[in-house]
Protein backbone atom coordinates (compact mmCIF):
# COMPACT_ATOMS: atom_id res chain seq x y z
CA UNK A 1 0.00 0.00 0.00
CA UNK A 2 1.39 3.41 -0.97
CA UNK A 3 1.82 5.92 1.84
CA UNK A 4 1.23 9.55 1.00
CA UNK A 5 4.14 11.76 2.07
CA UNK A 6 3.22 14.13 4.89
CA UNK A 7 2.34 17.70 3.99
CA UNK A 8 0.95 16.93 0.55
CA UNK A 9 -2.55 16.72 -0.82
CA UNK A 10 -5.75 17.30 1.12
CA UNK A 11 -4.30 16.14 4.47
CA UNK A 12 -1.43 18.60 4.19
CA UNK A 13 -3.77 21.39 3.14
CA UNK A 14 -6.01 20.68 6.14
CA UNK A 15 -3.02 20.77 8.50
CA UNK A 16 -1.84 24.08 7.03
CA UNK A 17 -5.34 25.54 7.34
CA UNK A 18 -5.61 24.43 10.97
CA UNK A 19 -2.19 25.91 11.76
CA UNK A 20 -3.18 29.18 10.09
CA UNK A 21 -6.48 29.28 12.02
CA UNK A 22 -4.60 28.61 15.29
CA UNK A 23 -2.28 31.55 14.58
CA UNK A 24 -5.26 33.81 13.81
CA UNK A 25 -7.17 32.76 16.92
CA UNK A 26 -4.07 33.20 19.08
CA UNK A 27 -3.29 36.60 17.58
CA UNK A 28 -6.84 37.82 18.19
CA UNK A 29 -6.72 36.69 21.83
CA UNK A 30 -3.39 38.45 22.39
CA UNK A 31 -4.50 41.62 20.57
CA UNK A 32 -7.60 41.81 22.76
CA UNK A 33 -5.59 41.19 25.95
CA UNK A 34 -2.62 43.47 25.24
CA UNK A 35 -3.62 45.74 22.38
CA UNK A 36 -2.34 45.45 18.84
CA UNK A 37 0.82 47.50 19.47
CA UNK A 38 1.76 45.37 22.49
CA UNK A 39 1.93 42.09 20.54
CA UNK A 40 4.93 40.98 18.48
CA UNK A 41 5.23 38.18 15.95
CA UNK A 42 7.32 36.27 18.53
CA UNK A 43 4.47 36.52 21.05
CA UNK A 44 1.94 35.11 18.60
CA UNK A 45 4.20 32.25 17.52
CA UNK A 46 5.09 31.30 21.12
CA UNK A 47 1.48 31.40 22.35
CA UNK A 48 0.40 29.30 19.34
CA UNK A 49 3.16 26.78 20.02
CA UNK A 50 5.03 27.30 16.76
CA UNK A 51 8.35 28.81 15.72
CA UNK A 52 8.80 32.22 14.11
CA UNK A 53 9.73 30.42 10.90
CA UNK A 54 6.38 28.60 10.96
CA UNK A 55 4.57 31.91 11.52
CA UNK A 56 6.25 33.34 8.43
CA UNK A 57 5.17 30.35 6.36
CA UNK A 58 1.60 31.54 6.89
CA UNK A 59 1.87 35.32 7.25
CA UNK A 60 4.51 37.68 5.94
CA UNK A 61 3.90 40.26 8.68
CA UNK A 62 1.66 41.11 11.62
CA UNK A 63 -0.45 43.44 9.43
CA UNK A 64 -1.40 40.47 7.28
CA UNK A 65 -2.99 38.94 10.39
CA UNK A 66 -5.08 42.09 10.76
CA UNK A 67 -6.20 41.92 7.15
CA UNK A 68 -7.17 38.26 7.56
CA UNK A 69 -9.13 38.97 10.76
CA UNK A 70 -10.95 41.79 9.01
CA UNK A 71 -11.76 39.56 6.03
CA UNK A 72 -13.00 36.88 8.44
CA UNK A 73 -15.38 39.38 10.02
CA UNK A 74 -16.66 40.79 6.73
CA UNK A 75 -17.03 37.43 5.03
CA UNK A 76 -15.83 36.37 1.62
CA UNK A 77 -18.98 34.77 0.29
CA UNK A 78 -21.09 36.58 -2.30
CA UNK A 79 -23.99 38.52 -0.81
CA UNK A 80 -27.45 38.53 -2.37
CA UNK A 81 -29.46 41.72 -2.69
CA UNK A 82 -32.70 41.69 -0.71
CA UNK A 83 -35.76 41.22 -2.93
CA UNK A 84 -37.77 44.23 -3.93
CA UNK A 85 -38.19 46.85 -6.64
CA UNK A 86 -35.36 49.26 -7.60
CA UNK A 87 -37.50 52.16 -6.38
CA UNK A 88 -37.08 50.74 -2.85
CA UNK A 89 -33.27 50.60 -3.13
CA UNK A 90 -32.57 52.68 -0.02
CA UNK A 91 -34.88 50.77 2.38
CA UNK A 92 -33.52 47.49 1.00
CA UNK A 93 -29.93 48.70 1.57
CA UNK A 94 -30.87 49.67 5.13
CA UNK A 95 -32.10 46.12 5.77
CA UNK A 96 -29.10 44.52 4.06
CA UNK A 97 -26.61 46.49 6.16
CA UNK A 98 -28.53 46.01 9.41
CA UNK A 99 -28.38 42.25 8.77
CA UNK A 100 -24.64 42.48 8.02
CA UNK A 101 -24.01 44.43 11.24
CA UNK A 102 -26.05 41.96 13.30
CA UNK A 103 -24.10 39.06 11.81
CA UNK A 104 -20.79 40.76 12.61
CA UNK A 105 -21.61 41.53 16.24
CA UNK A 106 -22.52 37.87 16.76
CA UNK A 107 -18.71 37.41 16.74
CA UNK A 108 -18.43 40.09 19.41
CA UNK A 109 -14.77 39.75 20.35
CA UNK A 110 -13.58 39.97 16.76
CA UNK A 111 -16.02 42.76 15.85
CA UNK A 112 -15.07 44.92 18.83
CA UNK A 113 -11.38 44.44 18.16
CA UNK A 114 -11.61 45.24 14.44
CA UNK A 115 -13.78 48.32 14.93
CA UNK A 116 -11.63 49.80 17.68
CA UNK A 117 -8.45 49.62 15.61
CA UNK A 118 -7.09 53.14 15.03
CA UNK A 119 -6.53 52.51 11.32
CA UNK A 120 -8.63 52.83 8.19
CA UNK A 121 -10.10 49.52 7.16
CA UNK A 122 -9.56 50.27 3.48
CA UNK A 123 -5.83 50.00 4.10
CA UNK A 124 -6.29 46.48 5.46
CA UNK A 125 -8.22 45.30 2.44
CA UNK A 126 -5.70 46.50 -0.11
CA UNK A 127 -5.98 48.67 -3.18
CA UNK A 128 -9.41 48.47 -4.77
CA UNK A 129 -10.66 45.69 -2.51
CA UNK A 130 -13.86 46.08 -0.53
CA UNK A 131 -16.31 43.97 1.46
CA UNK A 132 -18.65 41.88 -0.75
CA UNK A 133 -21.71 43.63 0.70
CA UNK A 134 -20.56 46.99 -0.71
CA UNK A 135 -20.55 45.63 -4.25
CA UNK A 136 -24.20 44.72 -3.74
CA UNK A 137 -24.91 48.17 -2.26
CA UNK A 138 -23.42 49.88 -5.31
CA UNK A 139 -25.48 47.77 -7.73
CA UNK A 140 -28.62 48.60 -5.74
CA UNK A 141 -27.74 52.31 -5.80
CA UNK A 142 -27.33 52.10 -9.59
CA UNK A 143 -30.77 50.49 -9.81
CA UNK A 144 -32.19 53.20 -7.55
CA UNK A 145 -30.68 55.90 -9.77
CA UNK A 146 -32.22 54.28 -12.85
CA UNK A 147 -35.59 54.18 -11.06
CA UNK A 148 -35.20 57.87 -10.08
CA UNK A 149 -35.40 56.91 -6.38
CA UNK A 150 -31.81 58.04 -5.79
CA UNK A 151 -30.29 61.32 -6.94
CA UNK A 152 -28.91 61.12 -10.46
CA UNK A 153 -26.40 63.97 -10.04
CA UNK A 154 -24.15 62.02 -7.63
CA UNK A 155 -22.06 59.09 -8.92
CA UNK A 156 -23.20 55.75 -7.45
CA UNK A 157 -19.61 55.02 -6.37
CA UNK A 158 -19.58 58.21 -4.26
CA UNK A 159 -22.93 57.36 -2.68
CA UNK A 160 -21.65 53.86 -1.91
CA UNK A 161 -18.51 55.31 -0.29
CA UNK A 162 -20.74 57.60 1.80
CA UNK A 163 -22.82 54.62 2.92
CA UNK A 164 -19.67 52.60 3.68
CA UNK A 165 -18.33 55.37 5.93
CA UNK A 166 -21.70 55.56 7.69
CA UNK A 167 -21.64 51.80 8.28
CA UNK A 168 -18.12 51.98 9.68
CA UNK A 169 -19.07 54.89 11.96
CA UNK A 170 -22.01 52.92 13.37
CA UNK A 171 -19.83 49.86 13.98
CA UNK A 172 -17.17 51.99 15.69
CA UNK A 173 -19.78 53.66 17.90
CA UNK A 174 -21.00 50.22 18.99
CA UNK A 175 -17.48 48.81 19.49
CA UNK A 176 -16.42 51.79 21.60
CA UNK A 177 -19.55 51.66 23.76
CA UNK A 178 -21.41 54.68 22.37
CA UNK A 179 -24.31 52.59 21.01
CA UNK A 180 -25.87 49.57 22.73
CA UNK A 181 -27.78 48.18 19.74
CA UNK A 182 -25.82 48.30 16.52
CA UNK A 183 -28.77 47.63 14.16
CA UNK A 184 -30.94 50.50 15.48
CA UNK A 185 -27.95 52.87 15.67
CA UNK A 186 -26.96 51.98 12.09
CA UNK A 187 -30.55 52.55 10.93
CA UNK A 188 -30.53 56.01 12.49
CA UNK A 189 -27.20 56.96 10.87
CA UNK A 190 -28.30 55.57 7.50
CA UNK A 191 -31.54 57.56 7.68
CA UNK A 192 -29.44 60.70 8.16
CA UNK A 193 -27.11 59.72 5.32
CA UNK A 194 -29.96 58.86 2.95
CA UNK A 195 -31.56 62.27 3.37
CA UNK A 196 -28.75 63.67 1.23
CA UNK A 197 -29.01 61.11 -1.58
CA UNK A 198 -32.71 60.32 -1.81
CA UNK A 199 -34.35 61.79 -4.89
CA UNK A 200 -36.81 64.60 -4.29
CA UNK A 201 -40.39 63.39 -4.41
Amino acid sequence: MAVRPPGFGRVGADLRERARDRLLDTALRLFVERGYVGVRVEDIAKAAGVSRATFYKHFSEREEILAELFARLLGREPVAAPPGPPADALPRIRGLLADAATRMVANEQLARFVYTLPIRHASLLGQGARPPVLGVVERMIEEGVAARAVRTDIPPALITAHIARTFEAAMRDWAEGRAADVASHLTLLLDLAFQGVEAAR
